[in-house]
């Protein structure tokens, strides 16, 4: 498939949402476009590009939003990848929050039962330019992941360079998925902001054996976020 990034906040460097005056409404947009697209540490492209547009509408601490991604027929879950989520997120006490949510994914034009919920959860502490976060993301077992539950766990660590529109990452994650097996993957990159464009690259890895699709490689990304 291509691109399904797990909601999260946004980098440090990153433009402020268009606000509606008057409204108490803001709106996050995104376009990108990346070399390869991995969900989890595993390519859901083929190891080809992938294209991405994402749209968060927030008033206060709740928002609604939806990411569509282009997939390279994986299997028989069609061309389109669409998530849809909903959530609250709010400032717990000085340099610390929350995050958590309801998230669908959906596969329009694909062969049978494809989409399934899965809720999240995350916190995250941060202390001057270096922010970290740790979650869970848990789907209850559903025909379209094989009936089993699928937990998965991450931490990840985030730190601008004051100045430089540069933000250096880290990120680890378990996926526990019943019969189907368990695996972890990991990454380490960075991103560059210029106004609203954005550029970055990835090294990507998981445990699993190393084949096409699920060996290490790099991910360069560009687009915009406004």
């Amino acid at each position: 498939m291509r691109l399904l990034l797990p909601l999260g906040l946004l980098a440090l460097s990153t433009p402020a949402a268009a606000q509606i005056p008057g409204t108490g409404v803001s709106i996050d947009a995104e376009a990108m476009i990346l070399s390869d697209y991995r969900f989890r540490g595993v390519s859901r492209s083929g190891e080809d590009p992938a294209l991405q547009a994402g749209l968060t509408v927030s008033a206060g601490d709740f928002y609604l939003g939806g990411r569509g991604t282009t997939l390279n027929d994986l299997d028989d879950y069609g061309n389109v990848q669409l998530d849809l989520y909903g959530g609250y997120s709010t400032q717990l006490s000085l340099g610390t929050s929350v995050d958590a949510g309801l998230r669908y994914y959906a596969f329009p034009g694909s062969e049978g039962d494809t989409g399934y919920f899965e809720p999240y959860a995350s916190l995250s502490y941060q202390i001057g330019p270096l922010e970290a976060t740790a979650g869970a993301q848990y789907a209850w077992s559903q025909e379209a992941i094989g009936d089993e539950d699928m937990l998965y766990l991450f931490a990840g660590a985030e730190a601008g360079i004051p100045l430089t529109g540069l933000t250096l990452t880290a990120q680890a994650g378990r996926q526990d998925w019943g019969r189907y097996g368990s695996y972890w993957n990991w990454s380490l990159g960075a991103r560059h902001q210029f106004g609203p464009i954005e550029a970055g690259i990835r090294y990507v890895d998981t445990d699993l054996p190393s084949v096409k699709g699920q060996d290490a490689g790099l991910v360069v990304s560009a687009g915009l976020r406004f």
